[in-house]
């Protein structure tokens, strides 16, 4: 009888220890879920800045260069419709692919993935 209340015992604690190990582990992946988030977030923060700093620097550099082009039209001997024809298919360009990236970046649909 002794052997039966023994072994009880050590299965209980078998199943105690399994339990603890199984918490542990699930803390552990609750921990690492959490860390990979806020480096995601991190990440997409970083990103976000940079991306914003690059679409402001290529439009602005663009509305130098269309002043520029406009100023000196006169050495450039451009038509009207060379000068409307480049001015607006090379702004829709810069525009589009700036509206691109950003859609994409900043649309906060990324994150509420993460769960």
């Amino acid at each position: 009888m002794n052997y039966i209340v023994s072994e009880s015992n050590s299965t209980d604690d078998k199943s105690k220890k399994e339990e603890e190990t199984f918490k542990s582990q699930k803390n552990y992946i609750k921990y690492t879920c959490n860390a990979l988030k806020n480096k995601r977030y991190s990440i997409n923060t970083n990103l976000r800045i940079y991306l914003a700093i690059w679409s402001s620097l290529i439009v602005s550099c663009w509305l130098l260069k269309v002043e520029e082009i406009l100023i000196n039209n006169n050495n450039y001997c451009l038509s009207d419709n060379v000068l409307t024809i480049l001015l607006g298919t090379t702004t829709l360009n810069v525009l589009g692919i700036v509206a691109i990236a950003m859609y994409d970046i900043f649309n906060g649909k990324s994150e509420d993935r993460i769960k």
